[in-house]
Order: structure tokens, then C-alpha cells, then sequence
């Protein structure tokens, strides 16, 4: 995975979680180091692809991913519940009823 790093504000804990990952990947022995590296490559794809789309609905088809995603960043970085995060999942004004 590259260093690429999404400048979305929703793709923070997917991204802090994808770091934290790995920094504990290099105190692993080395023939053990390179396990972590498809989460934290996931957290990064899922963060590059899907942040700028976030919040996602229920009905949506992302919303699944996003939410697993989520629950696993918080998880990790030993968050509170993922699924009430002001940062994963901003305020969706699709949602809301005209004026």
C-alpha cells in the first residue's frame, strides 16, 4: 500500500488505526511483521474509497463496509462506540427534511 492518505476528515480513525497497526507490526519478531499488513492496507483503501462519500445511509450499499470498517478503527485505537462517531460519521443532511 502506498503512503497515499486521504485529506477526508471521515477517513481519520481508518487511517490513525491503519498507523497504529503497523508501528505494532515492527516490534513483532520479523518472521511475524508482514501479518498486520492487509488490515492496515484495508483501512487505508476503505479510507481513500469510501471517506469522501461518508456518511452513508442505512439503504446504501457502502454502508456496511463503512460501518465494519469503523467499528474495526475503533477497535484498535480503543474508541467509543464507532457507530455514534461525530468524526466517522458526520452529520448527513441528505437525511434531514426540506425546509
Amino acid at each position: 500500500m502506498t503512503n497515499t492518505r486521504s485529506k477526508w476528515p471521515t477517513a481519520q480513525h481508518l487511517q490513525q488505526a491503519a498507523t497504529e497497526i503497523r508501528q505494532a507490526a515492527a516490534g513483532m519478531p520479523p518472521e511475524l511483521q508482514n501479518f498486520p499488513d492487509p488490515v492496515a492496507d484495508w483501512l487505508d483503501k476503505t479510507a481513500l474509497d469510501m471517506a469522501w462519500l461518508a456518511p452513508f445511509r442505512p439503504h446504501e450499499i457502502g454502508h456496511l463496509p463503512w460501518q465494519i470498517a469503523t467499528r474495526i478503527a475503533h477497535g484498535i485505537l480503543n474508541l467509543p462506540d464507532a457507530d455514534t462517531c461525530a468524526i466517522c460519521h458526520t452529520q448527513d443532511d441528505r437525511t434531514e427534511a426540506p425546509q
